[in-house]
């Protein structure tokens, strides 16, 4: 399998951060960046079909994700909210008190690492990353760039469960950045600072892992039964792996595509397209790949300089 970037697709540069990227039951593009008209919908032509904002966002909202029934969820990690709408952009249900839960985490810690190190872990949310919906209404939160949990709430909002913990041990995190659900139910986690995914039941068991990821950042599955990750950049100069230790040189971002059981089939390869920020995305009915990126956030967050490059790619699958 190979794959062809669709040149120029959704208009406009998209120079800016975007942050997510999902897809409904009939091929809609859900697209979220920050600012006004915070989610943009498109037809699979790339035409606009809708944009609309909402006052309840911060100035953070993360990832976006489509549910069964056709709600169209955020994650607001500067909110420490979950906000699900309709698809015209109605706010049907906020989720969470917008205070931060006392995690352990210490803003004034001399570095990141340190901050991370002496986490603990708590309630939600401190800076949710992905909401993903069951086929039965249940919503499970990744719980995310303060906090080391993943959350299950039930249909009427009671947290059912949460799991995790700080850490590098099985079943732990730091920063689970993204949260699927695949047919069967399983819980896909993107244990970013660890170069994981690990997979559990529905009420926590762990039971499975890939050890062969990169800060994976998101994921989605196909209709081929194939899973796509998003991985971002790690270097020497990053962030340690809290699995792997130090980075000994530069790693680029990469996508891959997967089979189920997380061996490489090929990543998305196409002349002049590099990763440097991949944060997000989403697979259609038709095998048509879109890829959101944060350069941005991205240096402002490592040091790196800022290369503005489009951020919202589509790709269409070849077999050559």
């Amino acid at each position: 399998m190979n794959f062809e970037l669709v040149a120029g697709w959704g208009g406009q540069t998209w120079e800016e951060d975007v942050t997510g990227v999902a897809v409904d039951a009939e091929d809609r593009v859900y697209v979220l960046r920050r600012g006004s008209d915070t989610v943009t919908v498109f037809s699979p032509d790339g035409t606009v079909l809708n944009r609309w904002g909402n006052d309840c966002f911060s100035t953070r909202p993360h990832l976006i994700s489509v549910g069964g029934d056709g709600r169209i969820y955020v994650a607001d990690d500067g909110a420490h909210q979950v906000f699900v709408f309709d698809r015209s952009g109605r706010l049907l249900e906020t989720i969470g008190s917008g205070v931060p839960a006392d995690t352990g985490y210490d803003a004034t810690a001399p570095s990141a690492e340190v901050a991370y190190e002496r986490l603990e872990g708590g309630p939600p949310f401190n800076r949710p990353t992905k909401v993903a919906a069951a086929a039965d209404g249940e919503l499970f939160v990744s719980d995310g760039y303060r906090n080391c949990r993943i959350h299950r709430f039930s249909v009427d909002r009671r947290q059912v469960c949460s799991w995790g913990g700080p850490g590098s041990d099985p079943g732990c995190f730091v920063i689970p950045h993204s949260v699927m659900l695949d047919d069967s139910g399983r819980v896909f986690v993107c244990d970013r600072e660890n170069d994981r995914t690990q997979i559990f039941a529905r009420d926590g068991q762990l039971v499975g892992t890939w050890t062969n990821v990169q800060r994976p950042t998101d994921l989605a599955f196909g209709r081929n039964g194939l899973v796509y990750v998003t991985e971002l950049p790690r270097g020497p100069k990053d962030l340690k792996s809290w699995r792997l230790g130090r980075a000994q040189s530069e790693m680029a971002g990469r996508v891959t595509v997967r089979t189920s059981d997380g061996a490489i089939v090929t990543a998305i390869d196409c002349p002049g397209v590099e990763f440097p920020a991949p944060h997000a995305i989403a697979v259609d009915s038709t095998g048509a790949v879109y890829v959101s990126e944060v350069p941005e956030s991205f240096a402002n967050y490592t040091g790196r300089p800022l290369r503005r490059h489009r951020c919202l790619r589509k790709f269409m699958p070849t077999q050559r």
